[in-house]
C-alpha cells in the first residue's frame, strides 16, 4: 500500500492525497489556495483515469476547490462527502469560478466541470461505511457544518484521515468524534502543532462584551468572517444580545445551506432562530441602510481579500467608535494579516489606517496542540503522519520524542504503509 501527497504535506495546502493498494487508487481531497490559485502538484493527469473514487472531508476551498479540474481531465467516478459538505461544496465552487472570471484570469475550470462534479457527488452518512474497492466511514470532525474525519479500511489496514478537526465543542459544532480504536495510521492536521487556543466560552463572553460596548456606544462592530463555519458561529454567539445583526455576502447563502442539513450542526433550532432574526443583505442599498444605526455586521471575507467587508471599512474608517475584530487565521500577505500587523488596510488601490480599534480573537475551528496530543494518546496508533502545516516535520519530531512512530510526508514523495 502506498500514499502520495500532491499538496498539504509539510505545507499549508492545497490538500490532496492519493492512496494506492492492490492495483487500485483513491483520492482524498483536491484543494486550491485562493490567495495564489495554486492547486495540487503531480506529474500529468494520467492518475485520474485510475481513480476509483474521491473523498472530501469538508467544504473549505483548500480541501476541495480544484475538484472540477479532475472532471475537466476526464474523471467521472463518485465524489463522496457528507450531505452538508456536498451542498456547501457546490456553492463554494460556483463562487470560485465567478471570482476567477471577475479577476480577469483564465479560469482553471468551466461550469460544465462543476456540473460534472455535482452529478458525481454521492452522500456519506456519518457512521455508515461506503465502499468502492475500500471501506470508508465518516465521523464528525467538529470543524464546520458537515465536516468529517474518514476511517479508511483497505488491504488489512485501518487509516484515519482527520482532515481539519476540533476536539472542543463550540456554539456551532459538537466536539469531534474521539472514540476510535485499533488504528494503524493517523494522518492528522498539524495547523496549530505548537499553539493552543483560548477556551471557547471565555472567548465568546469577551466578544459579547465588546459587542455591547461598541453598539451601545453608537458604533458598528465589524466581523469579517469565513462564509462557512465562522459566520454561523459568530451569529450564534451574539444572537441573544438584542442587538441588530446584519449578515452580508456568501455567509447568508452558506447559513441557508447549512440549515438544510440539521445533522451537520450541534443545535439546528438555535441556528435557525438566530438566522431568522438577523437582517440579510440582498442588495447594495441594504448596506447603506445598515449604516444608519449602530449594530453588528458579519460579512465575508475572513482575510479581507475581497467581499463586502471592504465596503464597510471604506465607509467607517474615520469613526473611532466602531471596531473591527479579525477572528481567524490570516495568511501572510493578505489584507487581513497586513491590517493586524500594521494597522493599515490596503486593498485594490485603497489604503487607509482606520481610526477605529483593530482586535484579534482566536475563534479557530482547528484543534490546538494539546487537543491533538490528547487524541493521539487515546487512539494510540501504530504510526502518525502530520500534515497541513509547514511545522509538520517539527511536530513529527516532538511526537517521536513522546514515543510515537511519526513521519512528516512531503509532496511528491510516495510513502509505503
Amino acid at each position: 500500500m502506498e500514499l502520495e501527497f500532491y499538496g498539504g504535506a509539510s505545507e499549508f495546502g492545497p490538500n490532496s492525497m492519493e492512496l494506492r493498494s492492490g492495483g487500485k487508487s483513491w483520492l482524498f481531497e483536491y484543494g486550491m489556495i485562493v490567495e495564489d490559485m495554486s492547486t495540487p502538484r503531480h506529474k500529468g493527469w494520467d492518475f485520474v483515469k485510475n481513480l476509483e473514487s474521491v473523498f472530501i472531508t469538508h467544504a473549505h476551498i483548500d480541501h476541495m476547490g480544484a475538484l472540477p479540474m479532475l472532471a475537466k481531465h476526464g474523471y467521472r467516478n463518485p465524489v463522496y462527502g457528507t450531505p452538508a459538505t456536498l451542498d456547501l461544496m457546490s456553492m463554494m465552487l460556483w463562487d470560485s469560478l465567478k471570482v476567477q472570471k471577475n479577476n480577469g484570469m483564465q479560469p482553471l475550470f468551466l461550469s460544465d466541470d462543476i456540473g460534472n462534479i455535482e452529478d458525481q457527488s454521492r452522500p456519506m452518512v456519518i457512521g455508515q461505511p461506503v465502499g468502492n474497492g475500500l471501506t470508508a466511514t465518516a465521523y464528525g470532525a467538529g470543524h464546520i457544518p458537515g465536516s468529517s474525519m474518514l476511517l479508511i479500511e483497505v488491504g488489512g489496514k485501518r487509516i484515519l484521515f482527520t482532515g481539519d478537526v476540533k476536539f472542543e465543542e463550540t456554539q456551532l459544532m459538537p466536539a469531534a468524534h474521539a472514540d476510535l480504536k485499533n488504528i494503524d495510521v493517523v494522518i492528522c492536521e498539524s495547523t496549530y502543532w505548537n499553539a493552543n487556543h483560548p477556551p471557547r466560552k471565555e472567548l465568546g463572553d469577551r466578544l459579547r462584551e465588546v459587542a455591547k460596548e461598541v453598539v451601545l456606544g453608537g458604533g458598528m462592530l465589524l466581523l469579517p468572517s469565513f462564509a462557512v463555519g465562522r459566520s454561523q458561529e459568530l451569529l450564534l454567539t451574539l444572537s441573544d444580545l438584542g442587538l441588530p445583526i446584519w449578515m452580508d455576502g456568501m455567509s447568508v447563502e452558506a447559513t441557508r445551506r447549512a440549515l438544510l442539513h440539521p445533522e451537520g450542526v450541534k443545535d439546528y433550532g438555535k441556528l435557525a432562530k438566530a438566522f431568522a432574526k438577523a437582517y440579510k443583505m440582498k442588495k447594495g442599498a441594504d448596506r447603506r441602510l445598515a449604516l444608519k444605526e449602530p449594530g453588528i455586521v458579519i460579512a465575508t471575507a475572513g482575510m479581507l481579500s475581497g467581499g463586502p467587508m471592504d465596503f464597510y471599512i471604506r465607509k467607517l474608517h474615520k469613526q473611532e467608535n466602531c471596531r473591527l475584530i479579525l477572528n481567524g487565521f490570516q495568511v501572510p500577505g493578505t489584507p487581513g494579516q497586513v491590517l493586524r500587523d500594521t494597522g493599515v488596510y490596503s486593498h485594490e488601490g485603497f489604503q487607509v489606517k482606520p481610526k477605529f480599534p483593530i482586535q484579534f480573537m482566536d475563534f479557530s475551528a482547528h484543534c490546538g496542540r494539546d487537543g491533538m496530543l490528547d487524541f493521539l494518546g487515546k487512539v494510540n496508533p501504530a504510526k502518525v503522519m502530520p500534515m497541513h502545516s509547514s511545522g509538520a516535520p517539527d511536530f513529527a519530531k516532538d511526537l517521536q520524542s513522546m514515543g510515537f512512530e511519526a513521519f512528516a510526508p512531503k509532496v511528491g514523495e510516495p510513502v509505503s504503509v
